[in-house]
């Protein structure tokens, strides 16, 4: 996530692997910073608090970890343990969007 007011750039990995932070800070230092307007500006921030405990839930956790730096929120181990509800929570999140009508229909 950037926040181009800070200019700061919240990279997160569930995995923390430092090859896939170094992927990360490059793409968006060779895509993102001209498109913003922030050439050079930017500050990298490794967002290391959450890693991934199995094989699967890595999409999980980077909803909830961009849920949290947006609202503000501080992580706690315990979160791990509300996986399955995450999990569901989302699924029923995107299912409204699908099924919500498109337009005036």
């Amino acid at each position: 996530m950037i926040d181009k007011n800070a200019k700061l750039c919240h990279m997160f990995d569930p995995l923390q692997s430092e090859r896939n932070y170094a992927a990360i800070e490059s793409s968006v230092r060779k895509e993102m910073e001209h498109v913003l307007d922030l050439e050079g500006k930017l500050d990298y921030k490794k967002i290391d608090w959450c890693k991934q405990q199995d094989g699967s839930s890595c999409g999980i956790w980077c909803i909830a970890v961009l849920e949290m730096i947006v609202a503000g929120a501080s992580w706690n181990d315990t979160i791990y343990r509300l996986q399955p509800y995450l999990r569901m929570h989302y699924l029923y999140k995107v299912i409204s969007v699908l099924t919500k009508p498109v337009g005036g229909e």
